[in-house]
């Protein structure tokens, strides 16, 4: 079908691209949406679905992808969305809820009817209603502390970031122990969400698949059922969203403040600040190396259904079939 229809139909090949995912052929899936390009460059879901299958190959690959996908189809809001999906992932060296949240705006106003848009802003707003609160005193307290302390080295610095991240994490899983109940304490809105998410009517996406238990399930129905695999997620993991928190929040302390910390000669070569940031964040040492969690990775959290990502390779075929292609798909 490929090579019969592949130059006039996109679908076909992303048909083939989501067969390769199924099947656990990542590498074969790369080389068919690398091919798919060449001949279908204006396509986001191509794009998008290329830069989620970088993320083994590090955040900078992704990054590398993502920039050439958004100057061939920049109003693409599946290839928006991966961009909110890298700064979302708490693995990665320059986890941004800024960013993600910038990126989410622009992926639901380009491209409304994919559904996983919404589903992720879902996850931006449960950890901006939960967990930032929960974040921000030991953040203060990091920062206090750093405010008294003579001037440091930057090794000596990192240092302190790693302790105190570590520390915050530690915090967390005391509190997950002891009163789980007391991190989800507050009612998250959604109602705005699922008013915008009606009126775009969605109908695709992987999360979307996963989320609608019926083909005619509403858009409320989906983000309800969303909310209750999602809260489940972030809580059971809240202590690696607060970590990562406060390691960024640490790096931008040692930006923010040279007269403590030595600089060694390293200057802003960019005119950009954003981009100097992002630099910085990639050199310090990644949560990864922090917290040395032996279960709990990067690949997990590429999606906001984070147990589901963890199971993947537990999945049936059938299972896999109706998260990839949905129930209206080209392959039966």
């Amino acid at each position: 079908a490929r090579n019969e229809h592949g130059k006039s139909d996109w679908k076909v090949w992303l048909s083939s691209v989501n067969l390769e995912c199924r099947c656990g052929l990542r590498e074969r899936a790369i080389v068919f949406a690398q091919d798919a390009l060449d001949i279908h460059r204006g396509t986001g879901r191509l794009w998008a679905a290329l830069i989620q299958l970088r993320h083994e190959d590090g955040e900078m690959s992704q990054m590398k992808v993502l920039k050439l996908a958004l100057k061939s189809v920049p109003k693409s809001g599946e290839v928006w969305c991966e961009g909110s999906r890298i700064s979302l992932n708490p693995f990665c060296p320059t986890f941004d809820l800024q960013a993600a949240s910038r990126h989410l705006v622009f992926a639901a106003r380009f491209t409304p009817q994919y559904g996983d848009s919404f589903l992720e802003q879902l996850r931006l707003d449960m950890i901006g209603k939960w967990l930032v609160p929960l974040a921000e005193p030991l953040i203060n307290k990091m920062y206090d502390a750093f405010l008294k302390s003579n001037k440091m080295g930057r090794e000596e610095a990192y240092q302190f970031i790693t302790q105190c991240t570590k520390k915050a994490a530690d915090a967390m899983k005391a509190q997950l122990k002891r009163k789980p109940n007391s991190i989800a304490k507050d009612v998250v809105d959604t109602s705005e969400l699922e008013l915008h998410c009606c009126s775009a009517n969605p109908n695709y996406g992987h999360l979307w698949f996963q989320c609608r238990v019926s083909p005619i399930d509403s858009a409320r129905e989906v983000i309800a059922e969303a909310k209750d695999v999602m809260a489940s997620d972030i809580i059971n993991y809240s202590y690696i969203y607060v970590a990562a928190m406060v390691r960024r929040a640490g790096i931008m302390m040692i930006i923010h403040h040279p007269e403590i910390v030595d600089s060694n000669g390293v200057e802003n070569p960019y005119n950009d600040f954003d981009r100097f940031v992002n630099q910085q964040l990639r050199l310090a040492p990644t949560l990864d190396a922090i917290l040395s969690e032996k279960e709990v990775s990067g690949s997990m959290f590429v999606t906001g259904l984070t147990d589901s990502n963890k199971r993947w390779n537990t999945y049936s075929l059938a299972e896999k079939r109706r998260i990839l292609f949905g129930s209206d798909s080209l392959v039966n």
